[in-house]
């Protein structure tokens, strides 16, 4: 029979490793929150939502000194690529540097009182993970048909507009691949009104991209996606973490 204290002692092991990766994943995403890019010329200024879709795309002032007309698409393309590239290297750095001692080491903070921990072995823990454990059949049993719709996806090319047509995007996978503008339009548009157009012109792509992939919305993955898609929240309501709202299952 195990001794009871060592049971305690490995749970409150297991707490405190839930713990580090909760301030992990939480100092990651911190990091990669705000990043924006200019392209080289600095022209174009391209801000990345938290979910590290595109959010705005700025245009400056007398863009046109600097740039020609045809090349103010490949500027923002190019704007967007490094946006990418420092959230992902924002988001690695945020986890990496955090303090890795899931002990009493710096930046560990003190440990979880009782009142702020949820019992692991409570009905609701328990409701909770055996929910997840029915979502994760259900989802490991489609797993053929979501990989084959995720590489559709990736390789999938959409293009969209602003509503007044002024701009098109072409979206390959989540990627801004292309980017084309009315040059009749734009001798006469100020830098403001063409950021804003091909903002909307972006969201407009992501919309119907979205509308295109009908399994990743369907259950089990909607249902996944809302109970594990958040891992501090799905560490909390497995009874491992601080929880920090209160628990739907």
């Amino acid at each position: 029979m195990s001794d009871p204290l060592d049971e305690i002692a490995e749970l409150d092991h297991l707490h405190r490793q839930a713990q580090a990766l909760t301030r992990r994943l939480a100092a990651g995403d911190r990091e990669a929150a705000e990043v924006s890019a200019r392209d080289t010329h600095e022209v174009v200024r391209v801000a990345l939502a938290a979910d590290g879709r595109i959010d705005s795309v700025e245009v400056f002032p007398e863009w046109e000194r600097r740039i020609g007309a045809d090349d103010l698409g490949p500027a923002i393309v190019e704007a967007a690529d490094e946006a990418a590239r420092r959230r992902a290297q924002a988001w690695v750095h945020g986890v990496t540097q955090q303090p890795t001692d899931d002990a009493d080491g710096p930046g560990a903070g003190p440990g979880p009182s009782a009142a702020d921990l949820t019992d692991p072995v409570d009905d609701s823990a328990v409701n909770y993970a055996r929910g997840l454990f029915y979502v994760l059949r259900d989802s490991f049993a489609r797993l053929d048909e979501l990989e084959s719709e995720a590489r559709r996806a990736a390789m999938a090319t959409s293009t969209a507009g602003d509503p007044d047509g002024r701009v098109r995007v072409t979206l390959a996978g989540e990627r801004l691949s292309a980017v084309t503008v009315d040059e009749e339009w734009l001798g006469s548009a100020d830098a403001e009104q063409v950021g804003a157009a091909v903002t909307q012109a972006v969201r407009q792509a992501y919309a119907e991209r979205a509308d295109a992939t009908p399994l990743r919305g369907s259950w089990p993955y909607n249902e996944l996606d809302r109970m594990a898609g958040d891992p501090a929240q799905l560490l909390a309501n497995l009874g491992l973490a601080p929880r920090r709202t209160p628990r739907s299952a």
